[in-house]
């Protein structure tokens, strides 16, 4: 079962990857200002790069072992 959470979170961070790199490629090409487009990818990029460590370290930090027997125990309470 942590195998198919870890599967779907490599295909989350794939399309995040490819989803970056589609709008950097906009972001070079059909600049208003091309004197500003370096400026727009580099910003891009450093909160992009920040924002997917942050969410790679937070996935990282979740006990799946824990969360995956808590939703299949035979206890049915939420609390």
């Amino acid at each position: 079962m942590i195998i198919i959470i870890f599967g779907i979170y490599a295909l989350f961070i794939l399309s995040y990857l490819l989803i970056s790199f589609f709008i950097v490629y906009h972001l070079i090409n059909y600049a208003i200002n091309s004197h500003f487009s370096h400026l727009m990818v580099s910003i891009f990029s450093v909160i992009s790069i920040i924002l997917l460590i942050s969410n790679l370290m937070l996935f990282f930090s979740v006990d799946w072992n824990i969360i995956i027997s808590n939703f299949f125990s035979n206890n049915l309470s939420i609390f």
